[in-house]
């Protein structure tokens, strides 16, 4: 019994101690975990480009390059390649909002929102509008019988009903929707009614600026609760409550109401907006591996991820009344943290024969901004790189779940990638994981379940070279409950599966880097979005808007997908859409109004800028799939 006892506990012994090699961490996995653990720690709280912990992230990943001995570009002669950021707009001593003489506090009774245009009007006629909206379909239309040419339109915020994304008039809830239509009505300005009755806990009244949204054509302000009901004679906020909903109902109302509609004050408004900018330095951070061969160093392959995140939240987070900090674990530190690893690997290789040009872009949640600077300042010529290679959220391998876009972009793509997966892995043995994060389990040599998508144009850094007709990989696990919030810590990573993943990327690189024929650029098949951000649209235009152009002078195109309605209709990347539908474009924010309003089918023009000449051509929608 005694005997049997101990050759069963040796043998337990020994299985134990196989399981325990088998899920002791390699140094790649350690070197990993050290990068995610930095990037996503408190201490550089969440990297949103323009703070500090964006600058603690960038220096580093800098100090990385360095230690792994790669270069500057010869034409920056550091690591950081800098680029012009907006972060926010503050309030100037100059704002001012005077009704029939009578001056309102600023802060307390009023505040210009953050997108309005600056602007000073001396004397301009206010017109109750009440919601300020103009929708046809509904056939629902605020200003019906009002004169707001050179007024200043003033319109409760929100919806005639409970509002909602299945509400009718969702789209009109925000308040660019209602500047954008008292702008196209002819309105000088917008004053919106707040629905908060605690004016200082609203949204608008902190200045929040979005710079790749751009700003409204007109001044856009907000005034509290108590002094809309003074400006529209009401009594209290129960009246004004009152006013509200029968204006809503539009249908049955008391005499009274009518005759307060009919008898409203005369207001006449001085309004001085002053939001002067405020500006930071964004950073791409470029390490050169030059070469070894003499003709094929003349040119490059770049391997990319983003390293910035949302710091404490704001308008991308999914948990939006939190202002803790977004670690971005997953998104992206995962990304950086195989880029380094592959840099490391690559320069202790020693056998590149193309330049390989690791990027950690700086900007890439506010709309790709580091990328698009990249592409417009390159540090080699774009048509010398043969392929861009990006790595944007990699750390939650499950199920050997992989996707990889850009697969239609060169015409070598599909039976690479296919052939390489089919041998893989070559080098090592990984632990199944039973869950995120954990690293026990029995021994898993399988290949990755791909999921492959042709599309070149996504949201993420890949999409801005694509735009210049370079071939490009982007390589993703997958989204996750975790997707931008505070929960995307660096302990919920499968490092095991993401040292899978840089080891699979870097027989690829190494494929493309062997090969004296560069890849055959195509034009790719669009496939659909990943990464969890889509657009919520019924009908597409196949156009790729430019979300880093801020110049509020018509909406740029990064690129217009190969046999889209744009396409059709002769719109080109690089040209800038002037007017659509009708109506004036200045920025993404009127691009994606008017076409919410669009139908599927019907014939619409659009003008377009390209170079010094300005084009009306012909586009009909298609419903998108």
């Amino acid at each position: 019994m005694r005997k049997n006892l101990f050759s069963f506990l040796l043998v337990l012994f020994l299985l134990t101690g196989v399981s325990a090699q088998k899920s002791k961490p390699s140094k790649e996995e350690k070197r990993l975990r050290s990068h995610v653990a930095y990037l996503a720690s408190e201490k550089l709280e969440g990297r949103k480009t323009g703070e500090t912990g964006a600058t603690y992230a960038s220096g580093y990943i800098a100090n990385k390059f360095a230690a792994y001995k790669l270069k500057p570009a010869a034409s920056l002669n550091t690591f950081m390649q800098t680029f012009p950021f907006v972060t926010g707009v503050e309030l100037s001593l100059k704002n001012q909002l005077s009704i029939n003489n009578s001056k309102l506090n600023i802060k307390t009774d009023w505040m210009p929102v953050g997108f309005s245009a600056n602007s000073d009007l001396p004397n301009v006629p206010v017109v109750f509008a009440g919601f300020g909206i103009a929708a046809a379909e509904q056939k629902y239309d605020s200003y019906d019988g009002i004169d707001i040419k050179n007024k200043i339109a003033l319109v409760f915020e929100g919806t005639p009903d409970e509002g909602g994304p299945r509400s009718p008039f969702a789209r009109f809830a925000d308040a660019r929707a209602k500047a954008k239509i008292a702008a196209d009505k002819g309105a000088a300005g917008l004053i919106l009614i707040s629905a908060e009755e605690e004016f200082s806990k609203h949204k608008y009244a902190k200045l929040d600026y979005d710079q790749s949204l751009g700003e409204a054509s007109i001044p856009v302000m907000i005034i509290s609760r108590q002094a809309g009901a003074k400006l529209l004679g009401e009594k209290d906020l129960n009246s004004l409550n009152e006013l509200e909903k029968w204006i809503a109902m539009r249908k049955d109302a008391p005499e009274s109401i009518d005759i307060k509609l009919a008898n409203r004050p005369k207001l006449n408004a001085q309004v001085t907006v002053d939001l002067p900018k405020n500006t930071a330095q964004g950073y791409n951070v470029i390490g050169v591996l030059e070469g070894r061969d003499a003709v094929l160093k003349n040119e490059a392959i770049i391997i990319g991820a983003h390293y910035d995140h949302l710091g404490r939240g704001g308008k991308s987070s999914l948990d939006p009344n939190s202002k803790d900090v977004h670690h971005g674990a997953d998104d992206n530190a995962s990304g950086v943290a195989a880029m380094l690893e592959l840099a490391r690997q690559f320069r202790k290789d020693k056998n590149n024969k193309r330049t390989i040009i690791f990027i950690a872009f700086g900007g890439e949640e506010e709309g790709l901004l580091g990328s698009k600077a990249y592409v417009n300042n390159p540090v080699f010529p774009l048509d010398k790189t043969v392929a861009m290679i990006n790595m944007d959220m990699v750390g939650r391998l499950n199920e050997n779940k992989l996707t990889i876009g850009g697969i239609g972009t060169a015409a070598e793509w599909n039976d690479l990638i296919n052939t390489k997966n089919a041998k893989f892995p070559v080098k090592m043995t990984f632990a199944k994981t039973s869950s995120v994060g954990s690293s026990n389990g029995e021994s898993d040599v399988s290949n990755f379940a791909l999921q492959l998508n042709q599309d070149g144009f996504g949201p993420s850094d890949h999409s801005s070279f694509y735009g210049k007709q370079i071939p490009v990989l982007f390589f993703f696990t997958g989204t996750h409950s975790d997707y931008h919030k505070p929960s995307d810590t660096s302990d919920k990573i499968n490092y095991r599966g993401l040292e899978k993943v840089t080891e699979f990327v870097g027989d690829i690189v190494r494929s493309i880097d062997q090969n004296p024929t560069r890849p055959t650029y195509t034009q790719a098949q669009s496939s659909g979005t990943m990464g969890g951000r889509s657009g919520g649209f019924n009908v597409s235009l196949g156009t790729v808007p430019g979300y880093a152009d801020s110049a509020n002078d018509g909406l740029s195109l990064d690129g217009v997908r190969d046999g889209s309605p744009a396409a059709k209709a002769g719109v080109k990347a690089g040209d800038k859409i002037i007017k659509l539908a009708g109506r004036d474009i200045k920025n993404i924010s009127d691009y994606v109004f008017v076409l919410g309003e669009m139908k599927a089918g019907e014939e619409y023009e659009i003008v377009v800028v390209r170079g010094a000449e300005t084009l009306t051509l012909k586009i009909t929608p298609e419903a998108r799939k």
